[in-house]
């Protein structure tokens, strides 16, 4: 009795948990909390850029690093800048302000910028452990305040500081006007193999949902059988998808 009683104790614990991690987790991709806003930087004047179908595509680029890569991030958004696109900056919440307020002064030191007012820069950025859920999340909130300040693009791309551009902007918008509006390119399959075991089974914890300083993630000591109630699909985090897919 007392090994059935412990063991209800920590199925209860570890349900409990789990709830609350969905919770939170949809806490993260909902809406727009008000911690969550960004240095915006307007147009001067009307735009004269027209954007849908009969016009060159537009990208909504999502470039993401954390502390100590605002040159990094600056450096990745001169490459891939393009007056067309739409851009918003995010220094993780383990970066200060003071990297977040030069990383602005940067990017208002272009005047091309300034002139078309397409980047935004995240002021005060929710929590996100690489590999974990919450940058799942922050990827999805991004995805959403691009749309909310502009929806006139077509695709969505994230990258990180570490990334750099193989084509420029125009030859990607050469690429990209003679394929269809509706196509998404998300790298994902459903035969596991491997990761079934590796990935699947364990029980991963985000520290990002819990604590105020990012870590990493770390492993339970228990494991769980493949779920059943929905197919799994895995896949490359680096991503083109359509603005159908982020809305």
């Amino acid at each position: 009795m007392v090994t059935m009683g412990a063991e209800k104790k920590w199925l209860f614990a570890l349900f409990s948990a789990a709830f609350v991690s969905l919770m939170l987790f949809l806490s993260l991709i909902s809406g727009f909390s008000a911690s969550f806003y960004t240095y915006s930087f307007h147009r001067p004047f009307a735009s004269t850029i027209r954007c849908g179908s009969g016009y060159p595509p537009a990208f909504a680029y999502y470039i993401s690093g954390g502390a100590g890569d605002g040159d990094r991030i600056f450096r990745l958004l001169l490459a891939v800048y393009h007056p067309r696109n739409r851009y918003l900056l995010h220094i993780g919440a383990e970066g200060s302000d003071n990297e977040r307020r030069k990383l602005v002064g940067l990017i208002r030191s272009v005047p091309a910028i300034r002139a078309f007012g397409n980047v935004d820069v995240v002021g005060k950025p929710d929590p996100a452990t690489y590999m974990g859920s919450t940058n799942i999340a922050a990827v999805l909130h991004a995805a959403a305040v691009l749309l909310k300040v502009d929806g006139g693009w077509d695709w969505f791309i994230s990258l990180s500081a570490l990334d750099y551009p193989l084509l420029t902007q125009d030859d990607l918008s050469h690429v990209f006007s003679s394929i269809q509006r509706d196509l998404n390119f998300i790298d994902h399959t459903s035969d596991l193999g491997w990761k079934e075991a590796q990935r699947v089974h364990p029980i991963v914890v985000d520290p990002g949902l819990y604590l105020a300083r990012r870590t990493q993630i770390f492993h339970a000591t228990e494991k769980r059988p493949t779920p059943d109630a929905f197919r799994v699909f895995t896949g490359k985090s680096s991503s083109l998808y359509l603005i159908y897919f982020a809305t």
